[in-house]
């Protein structure tokens, strides 16, 4: 019974989530409140996977209604869940709407680090659909920095999975990035040929805003040509869209545009009128940018037509939003100080804890954790080549129970101390239990091992301060060759220590190469 019920609640948490989807496409709002229920019933049934559905949808909705910081602290836990899980097409998905935020935001370079991270992720986990994603934000961010290059090879990825698999992505979003691009780059004929198709495979989709912002960019077009008339038209088109859409941007933007088509023509009337609209409209909004665009093509519209008072409005307007972006933008470098501070301390505090479980504490080698890992890396780091040597102290035990187990950790430290002073500097010295020791030295032959474990045996046979008494370090040696006795590290172990073993039988103090036979 127990079962179905929570099989019921999970359907339930579906369900919501679902209607959530569907609202944040139709763009009521409601989405942020189902998704809200979700994480409730999510919560009730302790569902990490249903948890983090719903917190990604509150972040989606959140970032929507431009409340970045507040989704930024939810986009936090998705991630934490989504690593806890070790699934990194969530944490993909999560690193791309960290993206979205922060560029809201206005701190472009941890915008793109976490779009690059998310690519990354999706590339890995072959997420072609966010993949897709992804580059369209890769490119506004680009296009927004004037690096309109790079956010034209950005398109060309895009237009190529999408020509590979139109459903990954809407061609018409591609065809509305590249007019716009290439409009920016002065590419006009190509970039007339992209807003067409985009109109087109947009009306025949019913994606109304598209329809807008393609009609926007032709009359953008057409204004560059001179070709007043028909600009004035595509625009009109592209407003009354935007009406319909509620989209405030568009609505402000598009009448700017109009009053500057209005002034080229000398119809400062209707230019003022238009530009009053926008300004009107966009004084009413939570858009800083938004307005400052308008009170700018106030005052030059106020200029044509000599009303003073408008002009000195829309200019103190203009002084008092930019003073306040600008204060926004140095809280927001403060806030990414701050963030990329905590990042470094989080890193290094990482590196710390990685540095303790890796280390064996007495020796300063490393511990027995690093195998096989720190091999294979210097393996590949070093050309897959390299000789490990399995050391054991002969008389660390007689040491111990003759004079104590301080006096063996002094042991246990002095070898470690001459191991590492001789031994060459890149090789790798993991201490693997009480007296045992590998050292792997990459690049090695016959020649070079046996020169290495000479020189070791040499040093270490020399009486050092043991306590209160003066001790050589006694030890015996076998090494076993990669890739030559084996491409297995755990294998290769295996004969290092049975020709350790042999090196033992044979009267300790000295060292053998494996041999098979």
């Amino acid at each position: 019974m127990l079962v179905i019920i929570m099989d019921n609640l999970r359907a339930s948490v579906d369900n919501l989530l679902n209607a959530c989807d569907r609202e944040a496409d139709l763009g009521t709002g409601r989405d942020l409140e189902l998704a809200q229920k979700a994480l409730e019933l999510s919560k009730s049934i302790h569902c990490d996977t249903c948890i983090y559905e719903s917190l990604i949808r509150i972040a989606r909705a959140l970032v929507t209604l431009r409340k970045n910081e507040k989704a930024i602290e939810h986009l936090n836990t998705c991630y934490s869940i989504a690593n806890s899980m070790n699934d990194t097409a969530r944490m993909a998905k999560v690193s791309n709407l960290f993206g979205i935020a922060y560029y809201k935001m206005g701190v472009i370079s941890k915008s793109l680090e976490y779009f690059l991270e998310a690519l990354e992720l999706a590339k890995s986990n072959g997420c072609v659909n966010l993949e897709c994603q992804i580059y369209n934000n890769m490119c506004s961010i680009m296009t927004e920095l004037g690096d309109y290059e790079t956010a034209l090879s950005c398109l060309n990825v895009l237009m190529e999975k999408v020509d590979k698999d139109q459903n990954v992505f809407p061609r018409s979003f591609v065809y509305r990035n590249m007019a716009y691009t290439l409009y920016r780059m002065n590419r006009v004929e190509e970039a007339e040929k992209y807003a067409q198709k985009a109109l087109d495979e947009a009306a025949g989709q019913g994606r109304t805003q598209i329809v807008c912002e393609s009609y926007y960019t032709l009359g953008e077009i057409r204004l560059s040509q001179n070709k007043i008339e028909e600009a004035s038209e595509l625009m009109l088109k592209a407003l009354s869209l935007a009406e319909e859409l509620s989209n405030d941007y568009y609505q402000v933007q598009i009448r700017i545009d109009l009053s500057k088509l209005y002034c080229a023509v000398k119809n400062y009337d209707e230019a003022y009128r238009v530009i009053s609209e926008a300004y009107n409209y966009a004084l009413k909004l939570d858009y800083p940018a938004v307005k400052r665009n308008a009170a700018l093509a106030m005052a030059e519209v106020c200029q044509y037509t000599g009303n003073m008072a408008m002009l000195v409005d829309a200019l103190t307007t203009y002084k008092d939003i930019t003073i306040k972006l600008e204060e926004d933008n140095l809280r927001k470098q403060q806030v990414f100080i701050k963030a990329q501070l905590m990042l470094y301390n989080l890193k290094k505090d990482n590196e710390r804890l990685r540095v303790e479980i890796e280390r064996d504490p007495l020796t300063g080698c490393l511990s027995s954790r690093a195998f096989p890992d720190r091999i294979a890396q210097s393996l590949s780091a070093h050309g897959n080549k390299g000789a490990l040597v399995f050391i054991d102290i002969d008389n660390l035990k007689t040491i111990n129970d003759t004079y104590g187990h301080d006096c063996g950790d002094d042991l246990l430290k002095s070898f470690a101390k001459d191991l590492i002073k001789v031994m060459p500097r890149e090789s790798l010295k993991i201490r693997i239990s009480g007296d045992e020791f590998l050292v792997f030295i990459p690049n090695a032959g016959r020649e070079e091992a046996s020169a290495a474990l000479d020189k070791l045996l040499e040093t270490l046979a020399q009486p050092r301060k043991i306590g209160h008494i003066m001790l050589p370090v006694l030890v015996s040696a076998g090494i076993a060759f990669y890739p030559d006795h084996s491409t297995d590290l755990f294998s290769l172990k295996k004969m290092a220590d049975a020709a350790m073993y042999s090196a033992k039988q044979a009267g300790r103090g000295v060292y053998r190469i494996y041999n098979a036979s």
